[in-house]
């Protein structure tokens, strides 16, 4: 409980730094800034094969990226229960018979016969929230293939487009191995911490908003994206392995603070590479999931 209370309080933080971005563009956080230039990063190396409307939409894309963290605030109880744990998963107390589940359902049905009595908040949902989101670009896209009427199609259109910005959300989240573990926030008391990593309840904030709104910029992510991107003919193992991947750099990033701790004054070269491969791993798959949608929206052949 103590784990996700911390977890809670991070969400706090998250929402009054959102709010405060109009007041002061220098506040930023992963919620805003790396997940603005991830967006972009992504939106800007689009395959021409593409429908020109997508193509042209780089700049909503990348302001849609941040959405769901624009919904998180304590005055808005209902939206912020629903949505707040699509944001993480937790690998530390998943088994495999969870994950192999069909969909949330029967995922958090597994977790509840393990024993977690509030499955959703304890382990997180990021995982299925994102495939189910790319599911829905996939159906929005075929229809779109499908639909003559010219109204009707710039109506798809926009949901295509709404849809593609946010799923760009939580696959971005899923880049940030905080995102992928229990140890979210400083290492989680009531777990075995032989190298001595950090506790300090501000590393995810000095991490995702402090580090990365000062130090990291578009710039410092395009190269990174590849020329290309993947078909991913089976989505779900894709997924999986991404986040898997990025929960296997958690130990990486606590040691990297533990030698130059994150903050906007830090300049090690290793926590700047760190931050840019993590947030242009997001983009990257970010892309793929994009592109993939629309080949896997083609009638079959």
């Amino acid at each position: 409980m103590k784990i996700q209370n911390a977890r809670l309080a991070i969400s706090a933080a998250v929402v009054l730094a959102v709010g405060a971005v109009s007041a002061s563009s220098a506040l930023a956080v992963w919620g805003m800034h790396g997940h603005t230039i991830s967006g972009r990063a992504a939106a800007t190396r689009l395959p021409t094969q593409m429908p020109l409307f997508f193509r042209e939409a780089t700049a909503q894309l990348a302001y849609l990226n941040p959405e769901p963290d624009r919904w998180r605030a304590d005055t808005l109880r209902a939206m912020d229960e629903a949505f707040k744990y699509d944001h993480y998963i937790d690998w530390e107390v998943i088994p495999d018979s969870a994950i192999a589940a069909r969909d949330r359902w029967g995922y958090l049905a597994v977790l509840r016969r393990t024993g977690l009595e509030r499955p959703e908040r304890e382990a997180g949902l990021l995982f299925f929230r994102v495939l189910e989101l790319h599911q829905r670009l996939t159906t929005e896209f075929r229809l779109w293939r499908t639909t003559t009427d010219p109204e009707q199609r710039r109506w798809i259109e926009q949901r295509i487009i709404n849809d593609a910005g946010i799923l760009g959300h939580y696959v971005t989240d899923g880049a940030n191995p905080h995102h992928t573990s229990v140890h979210h926030n400083g290492w989680a008391k009531g777990y075995p911490n032989p190298r001595n990593y950090t506790t300090d309840n501000t590393f995810h904030r000095r991490f995702e908003s402090d580090f990365v709104g000062a130090r990291i910029t578009l710039q410092d992510i395009q190269p990174r994206i590849n020329a290309t991107p993947r078909h991913l003919a089976d989505t779900r193992t894709e997924v999986l392995a991404y986040l898997r991947q990025s929960h296997s750099q958690l130990e990486r990033l606590y040691q990297l603070d533990q030698r130059n701790p994150f903050n906007q004054q830090t300049t090690a070269p290793e926590n700047k590479a760190f931050a840019v491969e993590r947030l242009a791993a997001g983009a990257n798959m970010l892309r793929d999931l994009w592109w993939s949608a629309w080949l896997n929206s083609a009638p079959a052949q």
